[in-house]
């Protein structure tokens, strides 16, 4: 199991903004993707440096190639566009095996 964390910050007046937006565009796009196996989206508590909320994304998957696969399609682009507007710094993306 491969678990993928997408890690970035928004200013806070743009954190109800984006839940709706990943609510309504990202989450649904990530729950019918093959090989993946859920997403949820974490907020900050607090500000950090910069004033901003901390925002991570943490997705479960089959494998890297299922993961490939989805973030490469033209309709992962489209269901992240509008929330991609938000971010207040470049994303890191990360991923991690299990351990069973």
């Amino acid at each position: 199991m491969i678990v993928r964390i997408f890690d970035t910050a928004v200013n806070p007046e743009d954190v109800e903004r984006g839940t709706q937006i990943f609510l309504e565009q990202v989450k649904p796009f990530f729950d019918q993707v093959q090989g993946c196996h859920g997403i949820e989206m974490l907020i900050g508590a607090e500000e950090v440096a910069g004033g901003v909320i901390e925002v991570a994304a943490v997705s479960r998957w089959d494998s890297l190639g299922a993961v490939e696969q989805a973030t490469s399609s033209p309709d992962y682009e489209q269901a992240l566009a509008e929330f991609r507007q938000l971010f207040e710094k470049t994303p890191i993306v990360r991923h991690y095996e299990t351990v069973e």
